[in-house]
């Protein structure tokens, strides 16, 4: 079986890698668009510390541009299955062989539900996908909501063994540093929630300190708003986006990650706080993480500015409830996002696919 990863540059990465260990062919198509400017994050040269150049088995091609669809789909019939990713799916329909479809992100939440050509034909691809497949929790209801009969949730796939603590940290004192690696985009993220809580306690005096990662559209209002007298001798600004040893390093001085305020789940950054051990600051539905995991992980959940600024100001008076924290956040992940036992799961649904067309 020869599986075609199309359309992501990092969980399809680490899925194309994963099954080559194993002896299956697989290979990846990318676009060079997917990897650059803010998006470098997800260019595997970065994150793969093995990695001197792309191997063999990666292949660009211009996957967003109308125009060059059909190269797309001619490139997807040399394969037996496709997997593919965000918007790929219309190509891997278009293409007559068969695929699963994995959404990662504003492709289900709002290009699917646009009144548009895409929408329409994105919306159909994920429905006429021989599985679907969605990773976040909080796509649960967007799938239900379009109809889709085949969907299942996979945990998101994400190879964070790099992260690694040295040395056991020793959670004392009344001081609180706190690390917010996550892109300054605060309509997505929710970032301005935090830093405006951050602000509040650095105002009352209290023994807070903040590295945080210089990056994205919203950045300059964030610095602005940690400009402030009482603030800036407070915060130590890391020029971004940052490399994996970099993080380690960060996570290392630190007693909590920050991650994001409005979606209510986490994206790889939190499956790398928890591999790590140290507590993660976010907004989390907990129900619907405990829906599908049977129990949602052990975090500091705080939605809106007035909860985050109750809870790091509490966590100030108790410092080592954090070390309780960190400690079963890392035990549910390593149940849940053990990386071999979702590289079978998706070995099972390809199988599973290839299967029934044999027949």
């Amino acid at each position: 079986m020869k599986i075609l990863q199309a359309g992501n540059s990092n969980f399809g990465y680490i899925i194309a890698k994963e099954l080559r260990k194993r002896g299956i062919e697989a290979d990846l198509l990318i676009s060079k668009q997917i990897i650059s400017g803010q998006a470098v994050i997800n260019n595997p040269l970065g994150y793969d510390p093995s990695l001197d150049s792309y191997p063999e088995w990666v292949f660009f091609g211009e996957i967003n541009k109308r125009t060059k669809i059909f190269n797309v789909i001619k490139k997807m019939k040399d394969y037996d299955l496709i997997h593919a990713y965000n918007a790929v799916p219309i190509h891997a329909m278009l293409s007559g062989k068969p695929y699963l479809a994995q959404s990662g992100g504003d492709d289900l939440r709002i290009k699917a539900f646009e009144k548009s050509l895409t929408g329409f034909l994105l919306r159909r691809a994920y429905k006429k996908a021989n599985q679907f497949v969605y990773v976040w929790p909080i796509h649960k209801p967007y799938a239900e909501k379009l109809g889709i009969k085949n969907a299942t949730y996979l945990p998101r796939m994400w190879d964070a063994q790099s992260f690694k603590r040295e040395k056991k940290k020793k959670f004392e004192g009344k001081s609180l540093s706190i690390f917010l690696p996550t892109v300054e985009d605060w309509k997505t993220k929710g970032n301005d929630k935090f830093l405006k809580a951050f602000v509040r306690l650095c105002k009352e005096k209290l023994d807070v300190f903040l590295y945080f990662v210089d990056w994205g559209k919203d950045s300059s209002k964030a610095k602005e708003l940690l400009s402030h007298s009482q603030v800036r001798e407070r915060v130590k600004i890391i020029p971004g986006p940052i490399t994996r040893e970099k993080m380690v390093e960060y996570m290392e001085k630190s007693d909590i990650v920050a991650e994001q305020f409005n979606s209510g789940s986490f994206t790889r950054l939190g499956i790398e706080a928890f591999t790590f051990g140290i507590p993660l600051l976010i907004n989390l539905d907990e129900e619907l993480h405990a829906d599908l995991h049977g129990e949602a992980p052990l975090v500091i959940n705080g939605k809106d500015e007035t909860e985050i600024y109750t809870k790091l100001k509490e966590f100030l008076d108790s410092k080592n409830r954090l070390e309780e924290i960190g400690i079963k956040a890392q035990q549910w992940c390593n149940k849940n996002f053990d990386l071999q036992k979702n590289i079978d799961r998706y070995i099972e649904i390809y199988e599973n696919i290839y299967d029934k067309l044999k027949k």
